[in-house]
């Protein structure tokens, strides 16, 4: 085999390992076993003297394979556990977050609702004592109304009573003054009666006397 299609073969060996699957977070890489051991043949091949070491060269070869094809793996493995683990914290955090969120969510409509039904308990009280207080205030106007009203029914009342006794009394008094006067005037009459009786007898004895006298 030409030296030159030995390097190019070396060459499709670096580029086989350059272009390889990298292992996350490690330095390793995965490679197709067949393809690499394949390459590793055709470049000891070209040496005829040295095949045994050849093969040597290609078990250990091999054995650094697939001892890096098991690192990688176990490398694999541990990146997917260790992703899993992130992940199940991410989506676990997301849970812890999602329930405060909803908690925090409850509280704050269970506070707004406290705080709007102290507002409107609030609002009803004062409409309660807005309306108590009106009511209160027209019983007020209605009974000074009908204390003021009964009050001067009363005064009208007793102005009439008042001139009803007045007017009874004046007519009483006429009454007692015209029999009083009728009383004085019978009995002024019987007085006036006898003393022209006594004013008559005195004539008759003045009468008399005088004709005693001329005789």
């Amino acid at each position: 085999m030409p030296r030159n299609e030995v390097f190019s073969l070396i060459d499709k060996l670096s580029l086989s390992v350059q272009n390889a699957k990298k292992v996350p977070l490690t330095g390793f890489v995965m490679l197709e076993q067949s393809e690499v051991l394949e390459l590793l043949r055709r470049v000891v091949s070209s040496y005829d003297p040295q095949l045994e070491k050849a093969d040597i060269i290609l078990n250990n070869e091999k054995n650094i394979i697939d001892d890096a094809n098991s690192s990688a793996e176990r490398v694999k493995k541990e990146a997917d556990m260790q992703a899993q683990s992130v992940v199940n914290e991410a989506n676990s955090y997301a849970q812890n977050t999602r329930v405060s969120a909803d908690a925090y969510a409850a509280e704050t409509a269970y506070q707004a609702e406290e705080k709007a039904n102290a507002i409107l308990a609030d609002a009803q009280a004062r409409a309660r004592q807005a309306v108590e207080d009106a009511q209160a205030h027209a019983d007020t106007l209605v009974s000074e109304t009908a204390v003021l009203a009964r009050a001067q029914e009363e005064a009208e009342n007793l102005l009439k009573n008042a001139n009803e006794h007045a007017a009874a009394i004046e007519r009483q008094t006429q009454q007692d003054m015209l029999n009083v006067l009728r009383q004085l005037e019978s009995n002024l009459d019987g007085k006036l009666g006898d003393v022209r009786m006594m004013l008559q007898s005195v004539q008759s004895m003045r009468m008399y006397s005088d004709e005693n006298n001329n005789i």
